[in-house]
């Protein structure tokens, strides 16, 4: 009884391992390190600077992405950001350009959809976000779906751009159950900014 009760078993587990060896496997990009940079609409190639994990965009909450050039008096640089989801597919592309009859993004955005800012100025700081939002100023807002969970690649035609990025509530005012405003400002998180592949500690 034990030895047929053991066999029983075992041929169940074998079962469902089949299955599962059988299920297709969920598909996924090569994520901020393994996918190729691209240049950005101008020709120019960047590096990949800093990486930055927790990104999303979803329930009103997007990613802020503030970068200043520090490179020096008479270098202006180009600086973007690229989004990846949770399984590592990339979102947009500095690359982009932008569609036939649009219109640009004020400033010097490149493009209304691409996280790409061309010619920022040395010691100029633009901000590239994942949506919208009421309280702060964005030179470029990303188009993409929501999504969590995420991860983003910050890349520059120069070495020395400094970035900070946080997720923020993207509503101007906070209610409560009933409607009514409450007086709290929306809620922000700053998120770790890294240098490419080494968070702080390594």
């Amino acid at each position: 009884m034990e030895l047929s009760r053991t066999l029983g078993l075992a041929a169940g587990i074998c079962g469902l391992l089949v299955a599962v060896s059988r299920m297709p496997a969920i598909a996924a990009g090569n994520g901020p390190l393994g996918t190729p940079l691209s240049s950005f609409t101008d020709g120019t190639i960047p590096r990949h600077v800093y990486t930055v994990p927790g990104v999303l965009k979803k329930n009103g909450f997007v990613t802020e992405f503030l970068c200043t050039n520090l490179s020096p008096v008479g270098a202006p640089a180009n600086i973007g950001v690229e989004v990846f989801d949770n399984t590592g597919t990339q979102l947009n592309s500095v690359s982009a350009t932008p569609a036939p009859g649009s219109t640009p993004v004020p400033r010097t955005c490149d493009d209304s959809g691409n996280g790409a800012v061309l010619n920022v100025m040395p010691g100029s700081t633009v901000t590239i976000a994942t949506g919208g939002t009421a309280q702060m100023h964005e030179d470029c807002k990303m188009t993409m779906a929501s999504f969590d969970n995420g991860s983003a690649r910050i890349v520059s035609t120069a070495s020395r751009v400094a970035c900070s990025a946080f997720v923020i509530d993207s509503k101007n005012v906070i209610v409560d159950s009933t409607g009514m405003v409450t007086g709290r400002s929306p809620s922000a998180v700053s998120l770790k900014v890294i240098k490419k592949n080494k968070q702080l500690g390594d």
